[in-house]
């Protein structure tokens, strides 16, 4: 019955839905790969400008529309990460919204961070746009130790 219910849910979407999902479950997977067979001193080359100082990035404020389309994609990402068989936890969310953001040319940036939890640490990562926590959500539980922002004009100067 879970399968008949997630079938009927994905033909609810809509046409642009549908593909978007199709899209974020893709780049999921596409992100898994990434995080297995490279090390991060490659991945976060992909991930933008690195923030020198870890809570402290401008991210130019966003539209209205980019607003609403960051918003969509964290949801849009979710939604796919909770059916994909693969592990998709918050770093490939991360890189896939990262990638859904930039192909709409939305300012964001991606942020890594930790805390403990009895004697281990727990990593995180989480993407925020303007004021949207598009995946990931706010980060505030954690220490941030990377930050790596994108804009469109940033991207244009390289």
């Amino acid at each position: 019955m879970g399968f008949v219910r997630t079938v009927r849910g994905f033909v609810r979407l809509g046409l642009r839905d549908q593909v978007r999902f199709t899209a974020a479950w893709f780049l999921l997977g596409f992100a898994r790969i990434l995080i297995i067979a490279l090390p991060f001193t490659v991945v976060r080359r992909l991930l933008g400008e690195n923030q020198s100082s870890p809570g402290h990035q401008t991210v130019p404020e966003l539209d209205e529309e980019q607003t609403w389309r960051a918003a969509h994609i964290g949801r849009i990402v979710e939604a796919a990460a909770a059916h994909a068989p693969w592990r998709s936890d918050c770093y490939p969310q991360a890189l896939a919204a990262r990638t859904f953001l930039a192909v709409r040319r939305i300012p964001h940036v991606v942020s890594f961070g930790v805390r403990r939890d009895g004697n281990a640490l727990v990593a995180h990562a989480w993407v925020h746009a303007g004021t949207i926590a598009v995946t990931g959500g706010n980060g505030r539980e954690y220490t941030e130790v990377g930050a790596f922002a994108w804009s469109p004009r940033a991207n244009r100067l390289r």
